[in-house]
């Protein structure tokens, strides 16, 4: 019987690139103005920032961006968040246009709380992202707990957004912290459900603990998908090693056929899997 659904937040319950993407790009357009510098140089700033930092989502980062620094030399941080108060409302701007949930998340999640099945997330975002973005749609509520990763952001003043949280050290697709998360929950892989959209992240690692595993695949359009994914690479935090290592999980699921258990094109096909589920064991 499935007691635990253990769900990814980005682009399973809302699209992150979607909104981040458009969302970093006018950002960038609003900074190359103010400063009068070429865009692709910033873009580039920005990805060695990424890649020092180990993320694209680094609070402020841009604040550390050599073109910042040589415009504003003797400006603390704080001083430069509030120059640099115009770039950030831009992105703030299309963030809350663009950030928005799939059709029924919301309705699905109130649903199988309803029906005494846990809910959890877990995410390879820090708290302060993805937390935050639960909270902004306002659905925080409807979970037990949110399994984040560690963050890299450097405050004077650290605090946590909420007691739902839980820090975990490590990476997707370590089946251990799967495991980790059942064991943290008292529920037996066996009576959960792991749902994401990444089948080399996702469903190889659900596969791997033993946990049924469901794929997200909405309907998208190739071209724009394509788009969005070349300007994140563009400004990613990934290194060469990342890319070997995802090439080396892409080859695993196949020499080793990984497919998830189900696959859906709606969020809420989830409560007709879980249903199904308990009705045949």
């Amino acid at each position: 019987m499935i007691r635990l659904l253990i769900t990814d937040l980005d682009d399973t319950l809302y699209s992150w690139i979607g909104f981040f993407i458009p969302a970093f790009y006018e950002m960038v357009d609003e900074l190359a103005s103010l400063l009068k510098k070429d865009k692709e140089e910033l873009l580039k700033e920005y990805r060695c920032v990424h890649q020092e930092k180990g993320s694209v989502e680094y609070p402020y980062a841009t604040t550390l961006l050599p073109s910042v620094q040589a415009a504003y030399p003797n400006c603390s941080q704080q001083e430069l968040v509030k120059l640099l108060d115009p770039v950030f409302l831009r992105f703030n701007a299309s963030r809350n246009k663009n950030l928005q949930l799939y059709p029924n998340v919301m309705e699905t999640l109130t649903e199988l709380n309803k029906s005494g099945v846990k809910i959890v997330g877990y995410t390879d975002s820090a708290e302060e992202n993805g937390f935050y973005r639960l909270r902004k749609l306002r659905i925080d509520y409807l979970f037990h707990k949110v399994y984040v990763s560690d963050s890299q952001y450097e405050t004077s003043n650290p605090s946590r957004l909420s007691d739902k949280t839980i820090v975990v050290h490590g990476k997707k697709p370590d089946p251990e912290l799967l495991i980790q998360i059942c064991n943290s929950e008292h529920i037996q892989t066996a009576e959960a459900v792991y749902v994401g959209d990444s089948l080399t992240k996702d469903i190889y690692m659900a596969k791997t603990a033993h946990i049924t595993s469901v794929l997200c695949k909405y309907p998208c359009e190739p071209q724009i998908s394509q788009d969005l994914y070349q300007k994140l690479v563009a400004i990613s935090h990934w290194t060469d090693e990342d890319f070997a290592r995802e090439e080396q999980i892409k080859s695993i699921c196949q020499c080793e056929r990984i497919q998830p258990d189900y696959t859906i094109a709606k969020f809420d096909d989830i409560v007709r899997i879980v249903q199904e589920f308990n009705q045949n064991n």
